[in-house]
């Protein structure tokens, strides 16, 4: 029985670094970019040893590094926080959105930051629009949900799934 829980708790804590590191590369930094970006106040050293599990970390340093990172502490820790998508959603692609974000309205810009923050949705490629979310974005930028399909098509922002 102790064995089987030691156990359970080292999978647990290889769980976490794994998220932790999922996390970091999913904003693009390399550990020596964690500490140049805090400035010192996240050494590269102690993140990796969060991450390889050698390091045990603190409920108080993990929401410190969820703030630094950007995202809920929930997704942090890899906790499930997002339902899987359906053929009805339409699915964004968020780096195409960033690299036109000029020519992009900003209403939509505004609609999909949020969704994202609700959603702790932070992988930063792909969001997937309900039909909830399509029936409130319509209502936003005053359009039918089949324009908006439509003119995200044409902007090229949409990731077209093949069935």
């Amino acid at each position: 029985m102790i064995n089987s829980d030691a156990e359970s708790n080292r999978t647990e804590i290889l769980e976490l670094g794994a998220s932790l590191r999922r996390i970091r590369e999913q904003k693009k930094l390399t550990l020596r970019a964690v500490e140049r970006e805090s400035l010192g106040v996240w050494k590269a050293v102690v993140v990796g040893s969060y991450e390889r599990g050698d390091r045990a970390l603190t409920l108080k340093r993990a929401v410190g590094l969820a703030k630094f990172y950007g995202v809920p502490l929930e997704h942090l820790l890899g906790l499930p926080t997002q339902p899987v998508a359906s053929e009805d959603d339409l699915r964004f692609n968020l780096g195409e959105i960033r690299r036109r974000w000029s020519s992009i309205p900003p209403e939509f810009n505004r609609f999909l930051q949020e969704i994202c923050r609700m959603r702790s949705d932070w992988n930063g490629e792909v969001l997937s629009l309900r039909r909830d979310d399509q029936i409130a974005l319509s209502a936003l930028l005053n359009m039918e949900r089949t324009d908006i399909h439509h003119w995200a098509s044409s902007e090229k922002i949409l990731f077209e799934i093949n069935r």
